[in-house]
């Protein structure tokens, strides 16, 4: 092994994402088991840039703070801890990621990304609530748009036979047409109320940097009526999903 990292000088000049940087080989490879140990193993073809520089890539603005750790075990400002996690877990370095999840910005990240995978397609939701919005937003000029969500956390056993599983729901604002589901999420397996989902797609919304509210509209109003002479002591059954307006507000920014 030794005759493998004598390949590499003692001094290692870097290319990362444009920034250049000189370290010690030791400082590169004294974390084991991480990428850049490996890289600089000799058991590695590392790429050069046209200077003679080995090239890595990644932010080279993050890896001021990563090459710090690697010196002198020093962390982030509070303000990068983000970024430099993603490279710590990019370059396989443990002992940083897990000091940086004690961060409280950190924690509250993992903690809302554990939320959110507990409701099955929440992303493809939220990258349809805005592709929804963008599109409608093309064709009617106005200060806000709305978009319709209908949120459901158990699949509703029906009781009539004709009840159509596949409506799409609605809501019907007084002395308007209705307004049919943009978008729709559920099930899930957690005893989380709809109304708290919804929160949360709220403020990913937000996070995104629209500037949005929301209100609860009620059940669905589907309504489907028993067919003559048909079993059973049921008339009429609802729809009870849940559905909620998102208002997108463009001229608050």
């Amino acid at each position: 092994m030794t005759e493998e990292i004598d390949k590499f000088p003692s001094v290692v000049e870097l290319n990362v994402g444009g920034r250049h940087f000189t370290t010690s080989l030791l400082t590169l490879t004294k974390s084991e088991g991480t990428m850049l140990s490996a890289m600089f193993s000799g058991s590695y073809n590392v790429k050069k840039d046209k200077n003679g520089r080995y090239f890595i890539d990644a932010d080279g603005d993050t890896f001021v703070h990563v090459l710090n750790y690697l010196r002198y075990g020093e962390l982030p400002p509070a303000q990068h801890v983000q970024s430099v996690y993603r490279d710590a877990v990019y370059f396989g370095l443990h002992g940083l990621s897990e000091q940086l999840e004690r961060y409280p910005s950190m924690l509250s990240k993992i903690q809302r990304d554990a939320y959110r995978t507990q409701f099955p397609g929440y992303q493809d939701v939220l990258v349809k609530i805005i592709d929804t919005v963008t599109d409608s937003n093309k064709k009617i000029i106005d200060t806000t748009s709305d978009i319709f969500i209908v949120l459901f956390s158990k699949v509703k056993k029906n009781k009539l036979p004709n009840f159509d599983k596949n409506h799409v729901c609605a809501y019907k604002p007084k002395n308007r047409e209705n307004k049919h589901a943009d978008v729709s999420l559920g099930p899930w397996d957690v005893p989380t109320k709809e109304k708290d989902v919804m929160n949360c797609i709220n403020f990913d919304l937000k996070e995104q940097g629209f500037v949005v509210t929301h209100d609860s509209l009620g059940q669905c109003n589907y309504m489907c009526e028993k067919i003559p002479g048909s079993p059973g002591q049921l008339l009429v059954e609802n729809c009870r999903y849940a559905m909620f307006r998102v208002t997108f507000h463009w001229w608050k920014m």
